[in-house]
């Protein structure tokens, strides 16, 4: 038989009577209300109070989070009794300005990850430090006394007045950032005496371990800051052009044994090299081939001239030579071992000097792929050719001064001449009849990552690090330790594959070392006993007597005569200071005593070949260990479009005027708590975006973030704590639910926090927060403003609130604590303590409730299909018939009991007035010409929905049409005749 949808089944409808009842009460819809009606229901409906404010205009930044409580909550927690103990210790910063927003990204996920460790229950350990030596600082001070000559000591004493104040103006920075440090007593500076002594006993722990030597050989050389500079202080230009030069030496005939040549032959005979520094030509020693590459004969018939190269540029050659020339012979480069050349520099350098015929020597470091296939070899300015040199006892005079300049060696032609200004001009000049092409060529070259000029390499003595010794060991110690993200572990390595480390420096504001030079023979003097002698003067003073000390002072005659060392006026002090990666490597030593190990460290991905590198190099030569276990590396801010941030461009941003500053947009302050949510969002990709468009995306993240927090609040306001005795077995299906999605939510919150996934923290929020909305928020108000406060359902849903407000609010903590304070503020219960002083949520595992997840959504696919059908109408204004099948009417009957109801969890989760459940029957289903037929399938379920104009009239207190006759329905009238009661017992 069919059903028939009539007046009747309507009325039978209007006659349900239940207690407990629920609405929709939507904000989105306008009601046309009765004045008089209106006003007098007001006050008996418990809508939200709260003095936490919406707007963010209205709100004061860093509300919830003053600067004297980032020291006192870490010293307070220090003194906790705790039974876990978390390190993460702070890679310094450089103390030579103001902050940009690299170091808001820094501090900020420092601090979030603290945060989170110490609501976890740990006992926090964070030594807040400075990098304070060093060139930048140096030249920073010397400009404002750009006239005068300074000694050195009056450079020290400039180099720290302009440390000390950068220092300064960074820690009240860190701390506009809400970074949570004892920022008036623990924190460290690489110039303090006592981390002074800390580092030099590193320093010699290596030397006399024999890691530390004094060499002589090619270094990285600035002449813009007149100092050595290691790898980890380079940046590479990818523009940078070099005048590249094909130069012809001509070889000595009487070395030329092949009866392939005439005497003739011979005297026309030439090497031909390529090379992208032709100011290195002078110091030309030797020319380095690959005994088993293919070399050419080829002849230029523009003039008989005959050049030796390598096959694969014999068409580069022919097309120099305009398709003038013609191969005559190939051989083996193993042909050219007896050959000799000149270098025709050399007698325009000292025409005094008798010819000099110069070798070719086999090298393995010679490919066919890039210039002639001949190398030119400089033993004084090139790694493998000074190797080379060093094997064939060639000359390896460094023709070029600290300047970059050719010294008197090079003869009046050329002396004075400046590399990268007009050494290369002058020199392509003098060979002009042996060029046979000069060219640009754009290529990736090392400069100076402070003064951004281009670098040489320059042989001269320096002390170094032999870190061959140390690799095997330290990529074992790697192997223990995570590296976030882990795609970037190989970076490390890439890093440890050199085999030294030039730790010296030709300066005066650094730590120096402590080494004294025989005036006579030069030999290197030190010793324990002087050693230890030393480092207590520089405990006591500071490294500032190094300069200001006498040598007798320094190297005591009772001390020499100890050792039959001669006496003091022998000496000399050394003049180097410690590269300042050596300083900061060694943090470890002051900061993580013994055998203590950082649980992370946390730096830029620049800094596998800077602070992750000395750490670990340093480390494990004293200690034979890694100092840290986890390695957290997060990327470089960039604009909007991708660009570099730099001050020419204009496109820096300070992150003082992100919290000071507004957005043009909306006129509202960024503020603290943006400013944390856009570092916490960039999580650690490689490029962090940033500018006016993002910025305003997080302000208005951060704007639904209070939303959601300021309604869960009012709806406590004056909450009974002995709700929390309620059982979650008596709670309503709906509350269950959210419950459920909220132990998933808190679970993998605190997973995301470990793995360091602050990004998708606040995306799995963002989540949650609309879920909230949408399913639980929207659906449930009726039930808390309007139904009595002592009914279970009401209580059921404040119970369920307050655990949400919890999980909520300390889920975002870490991140926001600004904000997380200024909830527990306003908070009626969590007032009296601040929220970190507190543990992190706990989830009750009867919460997770896969089943009661599955029955809601259901209902949910259900409410989805009638919006679908109403569009923007309210399903409030219906009545509703939901006719099912027997496993899918067997499951809705968990969430409706009853045939029809105007409260149960399935009303209220459809929203509409009054809810009927039908179990299908064969036949077709009759309806009214103004009722909407929905149909819709639930896995292998059929599901239809018969939506009638609803038959109550509309109560004027809860807006439900609800109500049978008069202005309210019967649960209203039972809510005011129970509040009527109380009034008058009271």
């Amino acid at each position: 038989m069919s059903l028939l949808i009539t007046k009747h089944w309507r009325l039978q409808w209007a006659k349900s009577r239940l207690q407990i009842q629920t609405c929709l009460f939507c904000d989105n819809i306008k009601i046309k209300k009765n004045k008089s009606s209106g006003k007098k229901y007001k006050d008996t409906v418990y809508l939200p109070k709260t003095d936490f404010v919406l707007s963010l205009k209205k709100n004061k930044t860093g509300i919830g989070l003053q600067k004297s409580e980032l020291s006192s909550l870490y010293k307070w927690q220090q003194h906790e009794d705790r039974q876990k103990q978390f390190v993460l210790h702070d890679g310094p910063p450089y103390a030579n300005g103001k902050l940009h927003v690299g170091h808001a990204i820094n501090k900020v996920l420092k601090d979030i990850i603290n945060r989170f460790h110490l609501l976890q229950g740990y006992n926090i350990h964070y030594v807040p430090g400075w990098d304070c030596h060093g060139l930048p600082i140096e030249l920073k001070a010397l400009t404002k006394n750009k006239k005068e000559k300074l000694s050195d000591q009056a450079v020290r004493a400039l180099s720290k007045a302009f440390a000390e104040d950068s220092m300064h103006v960074q820690k009240e920075s860190f701390q506009d950032y809400g970074v949570m440090a004892d920022w008036g007593g623990q924190v460290y500076r690489t110039m303090d005496p006592q981390y002074e002594v800390k580092q030099l006993d590193v320093f010699y722990t290596m030397y006399e371990k024999d890691l530390i030597y004094q060499g002589f050989m090619p270094v990285y050389w600035s002449p813009s800051s007149k100092t050595a500079l290691a790898e980890a202080e380079l940046e590479y230009g990818p523009d940078f052009v070099s005048k590249a030069v094909y130069v012809k030496f001509p070889l000595a005939a009487d070395s030329v044994q092949s009866s392939a040549f005439s005497d003739a032959d011979k005297q026309r005979l030439f090497a031909l090299i390529w090379t992208t520094t032709p100011w290195t030509l002078p110091a030309n020693e030797a020319i380095c081939y690959g005994s088993d590459l293919i070399y050419c004969l080829v002849k230029n018939h523009s003039n008989d001239e005959v050049y030796i190269c390598g096959k694969e540029f014999v068409n580069r050659l022919n097309s120099i030579l305009s398709d003038n020339s013609s191969v005559i012979q190939e051989f083996k480069g193993s042909d050219l071992k007896d050959f000799r050349y000149i270098n025709p520099l050399k007698q325009l350098m000292n025409p005094s000097l008798d010819v000099q015929k110069l070798p070719f020597l086999e090298g393995g470091h010679v490919t066919s792929d890039v210039g002639t296939g001949l190398v030119h070899t400089a033993p004084a300015h090139g790694q493998e050719d000074f190797q080379k040199g060093i094997q064939h006892g060639l000359s390896v005079d460094t023709l070029v001064d600290e300047m970059g300049r050719y010294t008197s060696e090079t003869g009046p032609l050329l002396e004075g001449k400046k590399v990268h200004v007009d050494a290369e001009d002058t020199v392509i000049s003098l060979l002009r009849d042996y060029v046979l092409l000069q060219e640009s060529y754009k290529h990736s070259y090392p400069i100076d990552w402070r003064t951004k000029k281009p670098v040489i390499l320059r042989a001269c003595k320096q002390w170094f690090i032999d870190t061959s010794k140390l690799q095997d060991q330290a990529m074992e110690c790697m192997k223990e330790v995570k590296v976030y993200p882990d795609s970037l572990r190989q970076n490390m390595d890439a890093q440890l594959n050199r085999k030294y480390w030039c730790i010296s420096r030709q300066r005066v504001w650094g730590v120096p070392i402590p080494v004294f030079y025989h005036r006579d023979t030069g030999e290197v003097l030190i010793n324990r006993e002087i050693f230890n002698h030393v480092r207590g003067q520089i405990s006591r003073h500071g490294s500032n007597c190094w300069w200001s000390m006498t040598i007798e002072e320094l190297l005591p005659q009772e001390i020499l005569s100890r050792s039959g060392l001669g006496k003091p006026g022998d000496y000399e002090k050394g003049s180097d200071i410690i590269d300042i990666w050596f300083d900061s490597g060694t943090s470890w030593a002051s900061v993580l005593p013994g055998d203590k190990v950082a649980d992370v460290y946390l730096e830029g991905l620049d800094q596998f070949r800077g602070w992750f590198q000395s750490s670990l190099l340093t480390s494990v030569a004293c200690r034979g260990i890694a100092p840290f276990k986890k390695l957290v590396v997060h990327g470089f801010a960039v604009d909007e479009e991708g660009h570099k941030m730099a001050k020419s461009v204009g496109n820096v941003v300070d992150p003082t005027q992100i919290i000071n500053g507004f957005s043009k947009k909306t006129g509202i302050p960024y503020g603290l708590d943006v400013l944390r949510l856009w570092v916490a969002n960039s999580g650690l990709q490689t490029k962090v975006a940033i500018g006016n468009n993002i910025l305003d995306s997080h302000q208005e993240e951060l704007f639904q973030i209070r939303k959601m927090l300021r309604h869960l609040l009012g709806n406590l306001q004056g909450f009974d704590p002995s709700l929390l005795r309620i059982s979650y077995t008596d709670l309503l299906p709906q509350d269950q639910c959210l419950l459920s999605m909220l132990h998933t939510y808190g679970t993998q919150v605190t997973s995301l926090y470990e793995e360091f996934k602050f990004g998708r923290v606040l995306a799995l929020m963002q989540k949650f927060l609309s879920d909230l909305s949408k399913f639980y928020i929207t659906t449930t108000k009726d039930r808390l403003y309007c139904d009595n406060v002592h009914s279970l359902n009401h209580q059921s849903c404040l119970f369920t609130l307050y655990h949400t407000l919890e999980v909520l609010t300390k889920s975002i903590a870490p991140i926001l604590p600004s904000l997380a304070e200024e909830v527990y503020k306003f908070h009626p219960e969590k007032k009296e303590t601040p929220l970190f002083y507190n543990r992190w949520y706990s989830l009750d595992p009867s919460w997770s409730n896969p089943e009661v997840e599955e029955l809601v959504s259901t209902a949910l696919l259900i409410r989805d299909k009638i919006n679908e059908v109403l569009i923007s109408e309210p399903p409030s204004n219906y009545d509703a018939l939901v006719i099912t099948n027997n496993s899918l009417f067997l499951d809705l009957q968990n969430l409706q009991q009853t045939e029809t109801a105007i409260d149960s969890p399935l009303c209220e989760i459809l929203q509409t007035a009054v809810t009927t459940l039908k179990q299908s029957q064969s036949g077709e289903i009759i309806h009214g010409d103004r009722d909407h037929v929905i149909r819709g399938k639930h896995v292998d379920s059929d599901f239809t929905v018969v939506l009638t104009v609803a038959n109550g009239t509309k109560c004027e207190r809860c807006r439900r049409n609800t109500a049978k006759t008069g202005e309210l329905c019967q649960r209203c009238s039972n809510v005011l005749l129970h509040i009527g009661n109380m009034e008058a017992k009271t």
